[in-house]
């Protein structure tokens, strides 16, 4: 098969292989909120707990350890996590069983009490588990796919193009020494820039600002790929439980274990799939170009932050366009340029500051970073993090707090139990739909600020219905899919943004850190909806909470 082919089907497998890896990365975690209620039926939101601690610390910690480790050890870490979490659950859930079975006999209650609160440890401990994989598989391959989108697939098109006779290594280096050097994305819409070359800097920039952002729409498939799969890890979460638990028969213990191999797909995936594209990527261009347009501290295995560093003395440009106008050597005209490419950012002055030291340095690289730069850096994100917390606080109350208390009629266990897989399963289809989206639509900064104040509205639509029972039947799914789509809309925005906003050099750092905010975002939800689930439950005069509520 040509070259080109190979390069071709690379790109496609690429995208085929985020996808199914945010759909299992994500699938064994929203099991565990499947099996909530089986869990704990009182307290939901301690699974749910349980299922964000771990995770939480994984993305607080993210931006001072991942670049000491390479992808390929993190995701294997993942795999092995999200094994071992699926075997624990299903541990716990063999003590839980036998404890019922000796309360049918009324036989040694102490005894059965005890394995009961052992089978409640080990599920909340495989429940910890869960997270910790699903956390740190999503920051590692959110952060893979921004490199895939900005750096590797580009690559492989321009691997195509070469190996199609379009444009030979000669040629290139005929191009290096005349004109500004074209990378993979860039020489999508060359023409149309050398279109302007005639104008003065200012109008080039918002011409190259607007190139930029239709061919950042084109430039995102890996980050949509994830995230469409993330989405749809949802519908299937909730279905693989009512398939068998409710369908086949089966327990909680073989439900979970039967997961265990979404273990093994997830690793085998990523390594026949991504790591394999990734090195055969790197070899190929690094042949191509003696090896001196990038740096990497490992030989074999790239971390975000070492990955493709372009060298800025070697007078080789990044992905972006914004580095034609950067390649003047007017550090006025520079400056101009990238606000106008970035004029819909709030810029605080610590990333400023930051990207002007890094503009400064001979090798521009996250590495680089001292630990207190780090955090200056991830508090100017900002703009993405506030929209990401609020909309992930908002939908989880709603999960975690109200939809569990809803019920036709609300008295009935069995029917607030239904409307709860119900509800959810509505929000994920919502959630499916949006974050499959990324391709075809890009929202400005002021519509990913507007989504999540939506969602605290549709937050407080459902308490005061979950109250007072003005709109009180199963329409109310409606606006329970509204909700995922609330939320999967800022979630694939949000990144999409994230990678077309930041510099080159900060955008898998940049990807990776943002996911602190839907974490502690969950975080503070779940502890809320404890308390909103007792009040709720005290209104319509329900026993069984695990919170008392404080009014």
């Amino acid at each position: 098969m040509p070259d080109c082919c190979l390069a071709s089907n690379a790109a496609a497998k690429a995208v085929r292989s985020f996808w199914l890896l945010g759909l299992l990365n994500n699938a064994p975690w929203v099991l565990m909120l499947a099996v909530a209620t089986n869990i704990s039926a009182g307290g939901v939101a301690l699974v749910f707990l349980s299922n964000q601690i771990p995770g939480l610390v994984v993305k607080i910690t993210a931006p001072y350890w991942f670049h000491r480790v390479t992808y390929k050890a993190r995701i294997l870490l993942a795999s092995v996590a999200m094994g071992t979490a699926l075997f624990l659950v299903g541990v716990g859930g063999l003590f839980r069983d036998e404890a019922a079975d000796g309360d049918v006999k009324s036989d040694h209650e102490p005894k059965d009490t005890d394995r009961e609160r052992w089978g409640l440890a080990l599920e909340l401990l495989g429940v910890s588990f869960i997270s910790f994989s699903c956390n740190l598989g999503e920051a590692s391959l959110l952060a893979l796919a921004g490199k895939f989108d900005s750096i590797i697939i580009p690559e492989l098109q321009l691997l195509s193009s070469d190996s199609s006779g379009v444009n030979s290594e000669e040629e290139r280096e005929d191009d290096a020494n005349n004109s500004p050097q074209q990378n993979g994305a860039e020489s999508i819409f060359t023409e149309e820039y050398e279109l302007n070359a005639s104008h003065d800097v200012s109008e080039s920039g918002r011409n190259v600002s607007k190139l930029m952002k239709q061919e950042n729409i084109r430039q995102r498939r890996s980050i949509t790929a994830f995230s469409s799969g993330t989405g749809l890890a949802g519908i299937v979460g909730y279905g693989y439980k009512a398939l068998f638990s409710e369908l086949f028969g089966w327990g909680l213990s073989a439900t979970v274990w039967s997961a265990m191999l979404f273990a093994l797909l997830y690793w085998r995936i990523y390594l026949t799939g991504l790591h394999s594209i990734e090195q055969d990527t790197l070899a190929q261009f690094g042949a191509g170009n003696n090896g001196s347009g990038y740096q990497m501290n490992h030989p074999s295995e790239a971390s975000e932050s070492s990955l493709l560093v372009r060298n800025i003395e070697d007078d080789v440009e990044d992905d972006s366009p914004v580095r034609d106008v950067q390649s003047s050597n007017n550090r006025e005209d520079e400056s101009s340029a990238l606000e106008m490419v970035t004029s819909d950012m709030i810029h605080t002055q610590t990333f400023q500051q930051l990207e002007a030291t890094s503009q400064a340095d001979a090798t521009v690289s996250s590495h680089n970073l001292t630990a207190y730069e780090r955090f200056l850096l991830v508090l100017s994100l900002w703009p993405y993090t506030i929209p990401l917390f609020t909309v992930y606080a908002a939908e989880y109350c709603l999960q975690a707090g109200v939809w569990s208390a809803i019920g036709f009629p609300v008295t009935s266990a069995s029917a607030r139990a239904q409307f709860y897989h119900y509800s959810n399963w509505t929000y994920q289809a919502g959630v499916f739909l949006s974050r499959s989206s990324g391709n075809f639509c890009t929202a400005s900064i002021p519509m990913l600020w507007a989504m999540p104040f939506l969602q605290v509205v549709n937050l407080y639509f459902f308490w005061l219905n979950s109250i007072h029972h003005f709109w009180y039947n199963y329409s109310l799914l409606l606006p329970c899919f509204f909700a995922g789509l609330l939320g999967g809309g800022v979630y694939v925005q949000g990144y999409s943004r994230v990678n077309m906003d930041m510099p080159m050099e900060l955008k898998e750092f940049a990807i990776a850190s943002v996911g602190i905010a839907d974490s502690l975002g969950i975080l503070v939800a779940d502890i809320l909806s404890l308390f909103i689930q007792s009040c709720i439950y005290k209104e319509n005069n329900i026993e069984g909470a695990v919170a008392n509520c404080p009014y």
